[in-house]
């Protein structure tokens, strides 16, 4: 049985895949990783777990992945019909997992009306689009 805390497991975590540096074939992602600057989301686990599951897949079959890319987008329905968001694109570099600078940002605050329809409406097809992803 593995029992580390989230603690000690941030700090053996490979950034470039997730993979454990204590267990061999053990990936971290989401809320038990500490990914640089990416926020705890189900987007970047989502992200997360893509790119390590290339990286998987790449490794059984004898291949190298290149450098892997990260997204986040964080969407809060104030109302049904309002939203607002947040995104980022991330990258290792030797700092670790950062933003990309001018990839992604933060809608703006004084935004019509129509625009936080809008991002109501992205919110509710994002969740309906990475449900479908996990579960089927």
């Amino acid at each position: 049985m593995l029992t580390l805390s989230n603690a000690s497991l941030a700090l053996v975590v490979i950034r470039k895949n997730f993979e454990s540096t204590l267990h061999k074939g053990i990936h971290v992602i989401g809320d038990a990783s500490i990914a640089g600057k990416m926020p705890k989301s189900g987007y970047s686990a989502s992200s997360q777990a893509k790119a390590c599951a290339a990286e998987i897949v790449a490794e059984l079959r004898g291949e190298t992945v290149g450098v892997s890319s990260w997204i986040n987008t964080c969407y809060s329905l104030v109302a049904p019909d309002y939203g607002i968001s947040v995104a980022a694109v991330y990258r290792l570099t030797d700092k670790g997992i950062m933003p990309v600078k001018g990839a992604g940002g933060v809608g703006p605050r004084d935004a019509p009306r129509e625009t936080r329809r809008m991002e109501a409406l992205y919110a509710e097809g994002w969740y309906k689009a990475i449900t479908a992803d996990i579960f089927s």
